[in-house]
């Protein structure tokens, strides 16, 4: 009577899956962190600021945690402008508004009232505060 070789270790075909696995998973992480991740090294808006001299902002890039308020006018020029509440900001008591303007090139969001988003926004040269990216957390 023979003995059977015992085989140690896993199937080559058990050990290509499990690398398949391990490689898509990683590809999934690094591609949802991309989304929010741009946003994460930018500084946060600081309203007090914005409202004594949105001026002295200008050219500078900031983030806001924003809820859509309203809808302020519509050009197919320039884009839309709406007004959106700071979410951060309303802890020191009263909500703190500010007006966006989200050019054409962002055309592809649908922005509803009581939507929230995070934003990339850019102050521009007339201190009116222009949304580079926006997501829904």
């Amino acid at each position: 009577m023979s003995r059977r070789r015992k085989s140690r270790g896993l199937p080559a075909s058990v050990l290509l899956v499990v690398v398949v696995l391990l490689a898509a998973g990683g590809y999934w992480i690094f591609s949802q962190g991309g989304r929010e991740g741009s946003l994460r090294t930018v500084e946060e808006l600081d309203p007090s600021l914005y409202y004594s001299n949105a001026n002295s902002l200008r050219g500078n890039t900031y983030r806001i945690n924003a809820e859509i308020d309203s809808s302020l006018g519509n050009s197919p020029d320039k884009g839309r402008l709406f007004s959106i509440t700071l979410r951060d900001a309303s802890k020191a008591g009263a909500p703190v508004i500010l007006p966006v303007l989200v050019p054409p090139a962002l055309g592809s969001l649908t922005i509803q009232k009581g939507q929230h988003y995070l934003m990339k926004v850019k102050v521009g040269d007339n201190g009116l505060l222009s949304v580079e990216e926006a997501h829904k957390p």
